[in-house]
């Protein structure tokens, strides 16, 4: 008698659900032209992209820690009900110019700001790595203060206000021994910093256009502004370029996010109506980028 052979059911195999992303963001300075950066950084928050670290510049560094401790409505807040009368005038340059002054204000404004919204605690308590980049005035030499370095409130808004010190605009800002200013003059778009992160993408938010469109520009005043986004937009170009380049890079991809023609607001505009229009724009460019990325 022949015995039948019954056949094993193979199981199913399981889907193996695909392991979620990691990203490290670089935000640029750009001053007034930060509200589109601060558009962008929701629309990334939104879509639920695992950021794990954070670098920024200038106006950079003060968006950057709203985003390493996910304060998302916070810097949306701040940039809504920015008090443009308290910011910088044609007056105030005249006032430079023509006394003995070393900058346009004094950081008192940006120190309330910062002390209301920055805290030790809350990055720590984020686990999101924070940096941020500032220009020592004795030596000339770049500086990337970490947040985890800080060991106290005071020591992490000085790295802060260190890095948003512009030249001529706030005074330097004094860390242990030294004066710092700006980081964006040298580093406007830090990649680097975050070349050696372990994340599989990084992306950079700068202000500064794909194109610029043909236009007459008639007088000193235009061709400056110009002349400084150029240096800015090459600033971001070079900082990609080096960072694709690198061998200490980490992540497998490095992206840039900027709008494709000029913001219609100036750095030093602060124009309540504009800065509003400026976040919806980032919003709506860092949701298409999202798309056009795959980006998860």
């Amino acid at each position: 008698m022949r015995t039948k052979t019954v056949k094993k059911k193979t199981p199913p195999k399981k889907k193996q659900s695909k392991r979620r992303q990691t990203y490290g963001l670089v935000l640029s300075g750009g001053a007034a032209l930060g509200s589109y950066q601060a558009g962008a950084i929701r629309a990334l928050y939104e879509a639920g992209l695992d950021i794990r670290c954070v670098a920024g510049s200038s106006i950079g560094a003060l968006n950057g820690y709203l985003a390493a401790t996910r304060e998302i409505d916070r810097m949306i807040a701040f940039w809504k009900n920015i008090d443009q009368k308290k910011l910088i005038t044609i007056q105030s340059f005249t006032k430079l110019f023509f006394s003995g002054s070393t900058s346009l204000l004094t950081d008192q404004m940006q120190r309330n700001l910062v002390e209301e919204a920055v805290s030790l605690a809350t990055l720590q308590k984020s686990g999101i790595a924070y940096i941020c980049a500032a220009i020592s005035i004795h030596t000339g030499k770049l500086h990337y203060f970490r947040g985890s370095d800080a060991q106290t409130d005071r020591e992490l808004r000085d790295f802060i206000l260190a890095s948003a010190a512009v030249p001529g605009v706030f005074p330097p800002v004094k860390i242990g021994d030294e004066l710092y200013i700006d980081g964006g003059l040298v580093r406007n778009t830090p990649v680097e910093a975050l070349e050696g992160e372990r994340v599989d993408c990084l992306i950079a938010i700068s202000m500064e256009p794909e194109y610029y469109p043909e236009e007459k520009i008639s007088n000193t005043a235009q061709i400056a502004l110009r002349t400084l986004s150029i240096f800015f937009r090459s600033q971001a170009d070079d900082a990609i370029a080096r960072s694709l380049a690198s061998r200490r890079r980490r992540a497998k991809r490095v992206l840039l996010l900027r709008p494709q023609l000029p913001l219609d607001m100036q750095q030093y505009e602060f124009d309540p109506k504009k800065i509003e229009q400026l976040i919806e724009q980032g919003y709506t460019a860092a949701s298409q980028f999202i798309a056009r990325h795959g980006l998860r």
